[in-house]
């Protein structure tokens, strides 16, 4: 995925699922679990969908018999979770300061006395 596509809401939900690739969410639970709201979570969690990084499945139940709304539940697969850590890492290459820069030369902060 190109890197301009990783917003901070999806970088969020792709390091949850990267946590158990096998789990399956529901939005509310991914949302909260991540930290996302749900504005934020639809165009990202479809945008992982169109890759072909989350599979999307609606639960099987009686919604009237069991007094809800069916769940859609998210599960990661398999080229998704390899493609998200690839791109997690290349986001974080991309961010990390050259070891060159003044702040790495610097050493750790001296103790106070």
């Amino acid at each position: 995925m190109d890197l301009r596509y990783l917003t901070p809401a999806v970088v969020r939900m792709l390091q949850e699922f990267l946590r158990d690739p096998d789990r399956t969410y529901y939005a509310t639970e991914l949302m909260g679990a991540a930290h996302v709201s749900s504005g934020s979570f639809y165009p990202a969690i479809t945008r992982l969908e169109r890759a072909g990084w989350i599979v999307v499945e609606d639960e099987d139940i009686d919604p009237r018999k069991e007094g809800r709304p069916a769940r859609v539940y998210y599960r990661m697969t398999g080229e998704g979770a390899r493609e998200a850590h690839i791109s997690l890492v290349e986001l974080s290459e991309s961010v990390r300061p050259p070891a060159t820069s003044p702040g790495w030369l610097l050493g750790p902060k001296p103790k106070a006395v």
